[in-house]
């Protein structure tokens, strides 16, 4: 009887946190049908040219909001560009053009790109730099790009890990940067949304393993050139789940450090998705492109994926006060992450996350 408990009590929690669609109950009830009008309103999304990044940004585009891409290849947001002036839904089986009805041609917003190389943390002030000439104040800042199961032995300019590198510590940095823009008087508190991942549950214990973050002087490549795991680094899948714990981390120091009323943090998690997040993944991802019909209903699309994300960010204030510092899963339920990320344990977590972010973003600026 134990064990069956066990099992059924986990099961219950994977489902609850990862919303498979075969089960009924995890279909989204809210679409961007329902958000409110968008107008005016500034947004910033990491990797908005693919995957959820891209769904939320056509979305907030045809309700309005002045948005902005930010992606490694300028070629590729162009391209995305393009296809969400269209209002091309892109999925597994490609893209679709769908046609507005007039009085929606008239309510879209804008869109354009800005560089952004989260590999390189150069790249990353550099493009915070300049986004902060073109705009003086910033509503809504998705820290959505990712990768995910990246082999070892793969490091960022500055030597990171290069999941935890691009998905925490630079996004950390960017966020630093913008903070400016992002708290400039406004009648309404500006938003950041943290993609998280049920994932997170695969973290070292205590969270993060700060040791196996940064390359040790004798990690180099094999003599064949092939990738070799560092000395310290931690296996993929715990690089994986401690870069996604540490997501949700930075939203809760922000939700501890700010006043509500003038920003609210939320991390989300998209659900089991189609996306090219699998890319790396070897026999996986060879899977997934052979057999994505096959294996569809056992995934969200991108659209469905990003709709926690955009209703975090769009959710009408004060309501959405009720969200700051919250771990967001499908669809719109707020539930608690793993315990080292809750009470006063977890705060003292998030703030040793925030300030090493800082001490080793002041190395290179």
């Amino acid at each position: 009887m134990a064990i069956f408990s066990s099992l059924a009590y986990n099961w219950q929690h994977c489902v609850n946190h990862v919303g498979i669609p075969l089960f009924f109950w995890r279909r989204p009830t809210w679409s961007v049908r329902q958000m409110p009008d968008q107008s005016g309103k500034v947004v910033l999304i990491t990797g908005g040219n693919s995957g959820t990044g891209y769904a939320t940004a056509l979305a907030l585009y045809n309700a309005g909001a002045n948005v902005t891409i930010a992606c490694r290849s300028l070629d590729r947001a162009r391209e995305a560009v393009d296809d969400i002036k269209k209002n091309g839904e892109r999925s597994i089986w490609g893209i679709r053009y769908n046609s507005r009805a007039p009085e929606a041609e008239n309510k879209v917003g804008t869109v354009d790109v800005l560089e952004l190389d989260l590999a390189d943390l150069g790249s990353v002030q550099r493009a915070a730099e300049e986004y902060k000439t073109r705009v003086k104040k910033l509503d809504l800042l998705y820290l959505n790009a990712g990768i995910m199961g990246t082999p070892e032995g793969q490091w960022t300019k500055q030597g990171y890990t290069l999941q935890f590198g691009t998905m925490v510590l630079a996004h950390q940095r960017f966020a630093t940067h913008l903070m400016p823009i992002l708290l400039s008087p406004r009648p309404e508190p500006a938003r950041i949304v943290t993609l998280a991942s049920f994932a997170h549950n695969l973290a070292p214990t205590g969270g993060i393993d700060y040791l196996s973050l940064i390359r040790h002087p004798d990690d180099v490549p094999n003599p064949d050139g092939s990738l070799k795991r560092g000395k310290n680094e931690q296996e993929r899948w715990a690089e994986y789940g401690q870069s996604k714990w540490g997501n949700i981390a930075l939203a809760r120091y922000l939700a501890a450090t700010y006043d509500p009323k003038e920003l609210i943090a939320v991390a989300v998690h998209p659900g089991s998705l189609s996306t090219n997040l699998s890319n790396h993944i070897g026999a996986f991802a060879w899977l997934m492109s052979k057999a994505q019909w096959a294996l569809s209903p056992l995934h969200f699309s991108p659209s469905d994926g990003a709709l926690n994300q955009i209703w975090a960010g769009t959710l009408p204030f004060p309501e959405a006060l009720e969200l700051d510092g919250k771990y967001v899963t499908p669809f719109n339920h707020v539930l608690e992450p793993r315990g080292d990320l809750v009470g006063e344990e977890g705060k003292k977590k998030a703030v040793e996350l925030w300030e090493w972010c800082d001490e080793q973003g002041k190395k290179f600026q």
